[in-house]
């Protein structure tokens, strides 16, 4: 199903009954990310997902760029189609800072957040040697080495699960397509944000930092951890690496279910 907006067709697809939940992808991959761990979940909640703006199936109808505002009142816009007063929050790793920033414009519209790994490169900017690979990353994306910049930019998100199933051919083929968009506009977008750690605290009982227990001290799970200690908080810990909604479903969904049981009081 498509939303149309004035500069966007929003892809997105619905789940189940229940209490809304919607789930926010990063970048490169789409809602396809969270196909498997939707249906999972869809038995107990009404599972919204949907391909962020320039993402995928989610095509512009303006020039291509990044910016928060427009990505959060895409969700608003979704929300208000759907009639959806409020809803729980799933982001992983980019879409964890969107969602965040969402719950940060729009506090009333979030039961509870959960931030898979959240990609908040702006925010570990001073952590060593963050900076050295944003600029390399730069530089590799200001020369057209796109395919480069992508090898550099997945040596940060740790071992590549082997558990993990293979992709369709035409959901590879659409991620293949969002490298240039990914690099040129999403990851700088990332770099340039700076989350409100004032109000995070504010609502640290309605947020949940998880990262994969698997990932190390990879930038997204050390930034995880070290954003929860900021906000007065534990990281929770799931099996797996970065791309734990994909690689293991079911495990993600269990975890997912878990955390809202436990700190999301689900209705």
């Amino acid at each position: 199903m498509y939303l149309e907006k004035k500069d966007v067709s929003l892809y997105y697809e619905t789940r189940g009954q229940g209490d809304p939940l919607i789930l926010v992808h990063g970048v490169i991959v789409d809602a396809g990310l969270f196909t498997q761990t939707a249906e999972l979940l869809s038995r107990h909640y009404q599972v919204i997902t949907f391909d962020r703006r320039g993402t995928s199936r989610s095509a512009l109808k303006t020039a291509p760029h990044f910016d928060m505002d427009e990505q959060a009142d895409d969700i608003l816009d979704l929300m208000n189609a759907l009639r959806l007063d409020s809803a729980y929050f799933v982001g992983a790793s980019a879409g964890a800072v969107v969602a965040q920033y969402f719950f940060q414009k729009y506090p009333d519209k979030v039961l509870h957040l959960i931030m898979y790994e959240p990609a908040i490169l702006g925010y570990l900017m001073d952590e060593p040697g963050v900076r050295d690979w944003i600029e390399e990353m730069r530089q590799l994306v200001e020369k057209g080495k796109i395919n480069n910049a992508i090898l550099r930019f997945a040596r940060n998100i740790a071992s590549f699960d082997t558990r993990s199933p293979a992709k369709p051919p035409e959901m590879f083929r659409r991620e293949m397509g969002n490298h240039v968009y990914a690099l040129t506009q999403e990851f700088p977008g990332l770099v340039a944000y700076r989350p409100d750690i004032e109000a995070m605290k504010r609502n640290a009982d309605r947020i949940t930092i998880a990262a994969g227990e698997k990932s190390g001290d990879t930038i997204y799970a050390h930034g995880a951890r070290r954003l929860a200690e900021d906000i007065g908080k534990q990281a929770d810990f799931y099996p797996g690496y970065h791309n734990l909604p994909y690689d293991l479903p079911r495990e993600f969904a269990i975890c997912i279910l878990g955390t809202l049981l436990l700190d999301g009081k689900k209705r």
